[in-house]
């Protein structure tokens, strides 16, 4: 006997940014690497603006090249960088940068450029959506824990959408089988709480690319599942 959930889609947003997706002490990083000066005195909500005025005492693909030299270099080469700094002015990298592991990164890059620069770079357009999700017997209900499997919030997801969609398209066979290695890049952020003993509130942000097949839907059931872990080796 399969898994047995039915959910509930409470809202459905598009956001400009990820609250909390940048610290004071990256804000303070950043400041350094465009030789802003001295920080003393100023307040997060200061080092934020400060970072922003910085950025537009630059080109638009010099001052991308240097948010993205500030979040990516532990990751992408120099060259890797300056291409992509060009590619962001007219492209949705966080949805379309090849290493779709970087697509969170990339929108968080995307959003603080188009803060500072909304007339050159796209508009930021990730999704927000929440759910409340009932398990309708036990064994469903284990899944419904606080650090959600990821494997399961994916295949969860795609339980509500149309086979047209892109989950559907891309991860068909993930989908329907027993190892989903890339749901950590479907699922950005997520977010829960219990409402009560066999139902949960869940907040999943991501890529418009990947949720805006659940824009139109209110309710659906689902039987999603997590993935099989491997064998115990001997």
């Amino acid at each position: 006997m399969g898994n047995s959930f039915h959910v509930q889609v409470l809202s459905f947003s598009n956001i400009l940014e990820i609250e909390g997706a940048r610290t004071a002490e990256q804000y303070t990083t950043l400041l350094d690497a465009l030789e802003y000066g001295d920080q003393s005195g100023l307040s997060d909500d200061e080092k934020r603006e400060m970072c922003l005025m910085s950025l537009q005492d630059h080109k638009p693909a010099d001052a991308a090249y240097h948010v993205l030299k500030h979040d990516m270099s532990d990751i992408l080469r120099d060259g890797q960088m300056r291409n992509a700094a060009t590619e962001m002015l007219d492209e949705k990298l966080w949805e379309e940068y090849a290493d779709s592991s970087l697509h969170e990164r990339m929108f968080n890059a995307g959003s603080l450029l188009y803060a500072a620069f909304p007339g050159s770079f796209p508009k930021p357009d990730a999704v927000r959506v929440v759910l409340s999700v009932t398990a309708n017997d036990a064994r469903s209900k284990a899944l419904l824990t606080p650090a959600l499997n990821e494997s399961f919030l994916a295949r969860l997801l795609a339980d509500g959408m149309d086979d047209r969609a892109a989950l559907h398209r891309l991860y068909h066979d993930e989908l329907v089988g027993t190892s989903f290695p890339n749901a950590s890049e479907v699922v950005w952020i997520v977010n829960t709480h219990p409402l009560s003993d066999d139902a949960m509130q869940i907040e999943v942000i991501s890529s418009g690319y990947w949720l805006d097949a659940l824009m139109d839907t209110e309710s659906y059931d689902s039987s999603a599942y997590a993935d099989t872990a491997p064998p115990a080796r001997g």
